[in-house]
């Protein structure tokens, strides 16, 4: 049978299940039961089943399918929720084995964190969507990476044109997570990455970085700056400021600071200091403020682990976010923070960032070594990052094998990509034997043809001079994209059926990147004979854009690609 993630223990029996409808007994009152049970065609002359349920916290279930009955045990609510996510894959089957399943988590903690702000705000019904997938692979948090992209008041000039969630919505997202065993913990930038926010003229004085001064490519800008002063009083009050309109908004009992890649401090107006310092005092208080709020901090742990001396003056009941999104982490990392005694949750990455389709051979990578050394070191789980670099040019669904596996490796941190999980991928994600082959096809033309370069070219002709270097793909390699882009474009157009979801932003994600490809060629000086239309495949983007998600900064890509086009 195929089932994600995979369960620790299956046997199975004689026989098969006599029917695919159900009428159910001990029905639980826990509504979040009987709304997940809705998706079950109730039948009086259906098989019998039957739940018991514990009143603890526990997670782990058994499912015992014989002919005419189903059996469902856990001591806890949740445990029966995840039963039940199990029986949904189960009834995908024509015929279902009579069979006994045991299971339980590897990690406590299984999130994904989406990234909300670098340029692409989705609208309700995709987060929703977005819940209904992570619970139905048995995740259990959720986090959005929120800079400004909050009807926060000291934004209010300025989050029309970058697009933002309501404090309304924010509740609604609460309510739908927790109807689905999901925590929903709050994300927000309180010390590095306040860009849009130090931009504003009444906030300039607290930059760290006196006489920053715009690049060409604001995304890159964005990116990497700017840090707050940590010694003023008034970044200070402005923070908190910031925490108050968002934390009211969560139920969660935590609150993620960020705090990561403060590069400024290196670089700013004190630099000749204690950084590390300067970095913790900060922190602390920051700390310190949330906890005064009743809510367990979390906190990227790239900067203390610079500074591994300041660990031990960090603030006690602190949740640090161990992330790494290449391959072959460093282990003493994880041996550091566990050696502090420190709780960690290990961070690996899907690899959208800066492309049109997931990274498919990285990801798998990395999202392995995370989980194996978070396991080996006892962290509390794992939270697999989704972030929008460079315009978050890439569509949720052509995230989704990096969140199943990510799903998997934190349900059963032991489990190998092998044959057998890459046809329950096919079954239960894309619906297709070959969405795989073709995930895969997709990732390694995004591969060849790199759109920060792309967006670099874009930013040497806003600037009028070779302000950035460029690594321009060879010939041979836009070739190659041209050519195997409109394979793979034919193979899933020629499909019997209707194209699935996955199929259309596969061909979408394919089209642009030949797209793409020919742009490059043209900067390059390359003679090609065109076969894409910019403008032709930029209306299909859009459309596709405002389908899942709110206008947000999509002009900001349109306008790279029709000044690109117009340079031919």
């Amino acid at each position: 049978m195929n089932i994600l993630p995979t369960p620790k223990k299956i046997e199975i029996k004689e026989g098969f299940l006599k029917s695919n409808t159900i009428k159910i007994k001990n029905m639980p009152e826990d509504v979040r039961i009987k709304n997940a049970l809705d998706i079950f065609v109730i039948d009086n002359d259906g098989v019998l089943l039957q739940i018991f349920m514990g009143n603890s916290l526990s997670e782990a279930y058994t499912i015992l399918i014989e002919c005419e009955k189903i059996t469902i045990t856990s001591d806890g609510a949740a445990g029966v929720f995840y039963a039940i996510q199990t029986l949904k894959q189960i009834f995908t089957h024509d015929k279902i084995p009579c069979c006994y399943i045991e299971d339980a988590p590897d990690f406590a903690y299984r999130g994904f964190y989406h990234d909300v702000t670098r340029g692409k705000v989705p609208k309700i019904s995709t987060i929703k969507k977005l819940i209904d997938n992570m619970a139905y692979y048995k995740l259990n948090s959720l986090q959005l990476y929120v800079e400004h992209t909050f009807e926060f008041k000291e934004f209010a000039d300025s989050i029309d044109r970058t697009g933002y969630l309501t404090a309304e919505e924010i509740r609604e997202i609460d309510d739908y997570c927790r109807s689905n065993f999901i925590e929903f913990i709050p994300s927000l930038s309180t010390f590095g990455h306040l860009y849009e926010l130090l931009q504003k003229d009444r906030y300039k004085d607290l930059r760290e970085i006196e006489d920053f001064k715009d690049g060409t490519l604001f995304w890159e800008d964005r990116m990497n700056h700017h840090t707050i002063d940590p010694t003023k009083e008034e970044s200070f009050e402005l923070i908190k400021r910031l925490i108050d309109q968002y934390i009211v908004n969560f139920s969660s009992d935590k609150f993620n600071i960020c705090c990561d890649e403060t590069f400024d401090l290196k670089n700013g107006k004190h630099k000749d200091e204690d950084t590390g310092k300067l970095y913790i005092d900060f922190v602390t208080k920051i700390i310190k403020y949330v906890q005064g709020k009743g809510k367990t901090p979390m906190m990227w742990a790239d900067i203390l682990l610079n500074y591994p001396e300041q660990i031990d003056k960090l603030p006690e009941n602190v949740i640090l976010l161990n992330w790494y999104y290449w391959k072959s982490p460093d282990e003493k990392t994880f041996k550091t923070i566990r050696d502090a005694k420190r709780t960690q949750i290990v961070c690996p990455g899907t690899s959208t960032w800066s492309r049109l389709c997931e990274d498919y051979e990285l990801e798998i990578v990395n999202i392995s070594e995370m989980a194996e050394y978070g396991y080996k070191y006892g962290a509390k789980g794992v939270l697999n990052t989704n972030w929008g670099d460079w315009g978050n040019p890439c569509s949720i669904e052509l995230s989704m094998f990096g969140l199943v596996f990510g799903a998997e490796k934190s349900w059963n941190v032991s489990k190998e990509p092998d044959e057998d999980y890459i046809k329950s991928v096919n079954w239960l994600l894309y619906k297709n034997e070959k969405g795989n082959e073709y995930i895969k096809k997709l990732s390694s033309l995004c591969s060849k043809i790199n759109w920060n370069e792309l967006a670099k070219c874009y930013g040497n002709l806003l600037a009028g001079e070779a302000r950035y270097d460029i690594e321009y793909p060879t010939e041979q390699d836009v070739s190659y994209v041209l050519d195997e882009g409109a394979k793979l474009i034919a193979h899933i157009s020629s499909e019997k059926g209707q194209t699935s979801e996955y199929g259309r932003q596969i061909i979408l994600a394919a089209e642009g990147t030949m797209v793409m490809a020919e742009l490059f060629a043209l900067q390059s000086g390359y003679k090609i004979k065109r076969i894409t239309d910019t403008k032709k495949w930029l209306e299909k983007y859009k459309e596709k854009w405002l389908e899942a998600n709110k206008k947000s900064e999509l002009s900001e890509i349109e306008k790279m690609f029709i000044t690109l086009d117009k340079n031919d």
